[in-house]
């Protein structure tokens, strides 16, 4: 019914999304002050990113599904002459590092964070541009 390439569209939004909105908590998380709500806004934080990260998962794996549909590669094992595979891959990662920190200054965090989503929308914008979107 839908060509495959049509999933990976659907999918790769989520985790974009995910992410951005869970740095936003981020900065609210930053800026506040009161133990109750902080404690609140970390959890949210914690929720954004970890489903951020299991829909990345989803996004490489139809991602890679286009790529081979699409002959942009010729096997699973040519990402690394692909930018945007391997900087989403690398993305993801650093979520994975960054999600399973715990114990360490809010205002580091929110630098690592911030890293984070950066090489997030660059690769993003690479594979827009791969993709003819921009």
């Amino acid at each position: 019914m839908y060509d495959k390439e049509v999933y990976h569209f659907l999918v790769l939004h989520f985790p974009i999304a995910l992410f951005i909105t869970g740095f936003i908590f981020n900065i609210f998380y930053l800026l506040n002050h009161s133990s109750d709500f902080s404690e609140k806004i970390k959890e949210y934080i914690t929720w954004t990113m970890g489903m951020g990260i299991i829909w990345s998962f989803l996004s490489i794996i139809t991602g890679f599904v286009t790529a081979l549909e699409l002959e942009y590669m010729g096997s699973v094992f040519e990402f690394i002459n692909k930018p945007h595979a391997y900087i989403m891959i690398l993305s993801t990662i650093v979520f994975s590092i960054l999600f399973n920190i715990k114990n360490i200054d809010k205002k580091i965090f929110f630098v690592l964070h911030l890293c984070s989503i950066i090489l997030l929308i660059y690769g993003t914008h690479i594979g827009a541009k791969w993709a003819d979107r921009i």
